[in-house]
């Protein structure tokens, strides 16, 4: 579908437009610590996993139908606090966004077998709001960011329960 102009990204999320579905269930993301690298891309911050990390984190439930193994996190941010978010809700651009990105595990052996495959990687986005709560967990990566200018720095842990405000 990405290469017939769908599905494409960034995307503009239209509240409006979104249907309503009471079945959906919770999603679930393991609680567990993961070891990796943080990469500057030079467009953004990207947290990959260990290739060798004996437990990892697995994504299911919501709206998946198979359960998927955690792999990147993609770290978007701006200068400015109204920029910085990759995709815009109603037109809004968020001061920051957060993507979570998985492959399929119950049907291929890794990110790179499963990213041109159907149900093969899922992305979840969680838009940042800068506030007055610190959030313990995300402070794990946002303390290294001023030591990956120029490059990489390694994350002995981070703790998978990035929590959201609902």
């Amino acid at each position: 579908m990405c290469n017939k102009g769908r599905r494409q990204s960034p995307i503009n999320v239209e509240p409006d437009k979104l249907l309503f579905d009471p079945y959906l269930r919770p999603l679930h993301i393991d609680k567990h610590k993961v070891s990796g690298t943080l990469h500057n891309t030079g467009q953004s911050l990207v947290f990959r996993v260990d290739k060798d990390t004996k437990q990892h984190v697995n994504i299911s439930g919501g709206p998946l139908a198979y359960r998927y193994q955690f792999e990147e996190i993609y770290i978007h941010y701006g200068t400015e606090n109204s920029q910085g978010s990759e995709h815009h809700i109603q037109g809004y651009s968020f001061p920051g966004e957060i993507q979570l990105y998985g492959f399929n595990k119950e049907l291929y052996h890794n990110m790179s077998e499963a990213q041109h495959k159907s149900q093969g990687i899922v992305g979840i986005s969680l838009m940042v709001q800068i506030g007055d709560t610190p959030n313990p967990e995300l402070r794990i990566i946002t303390s290294t960011f001023n030591k990956v200018l120029y490059r990489v720095v390694r994350i002995e842990t981070i703790d998978a329960r990035l929590r959201a405000n609902t």
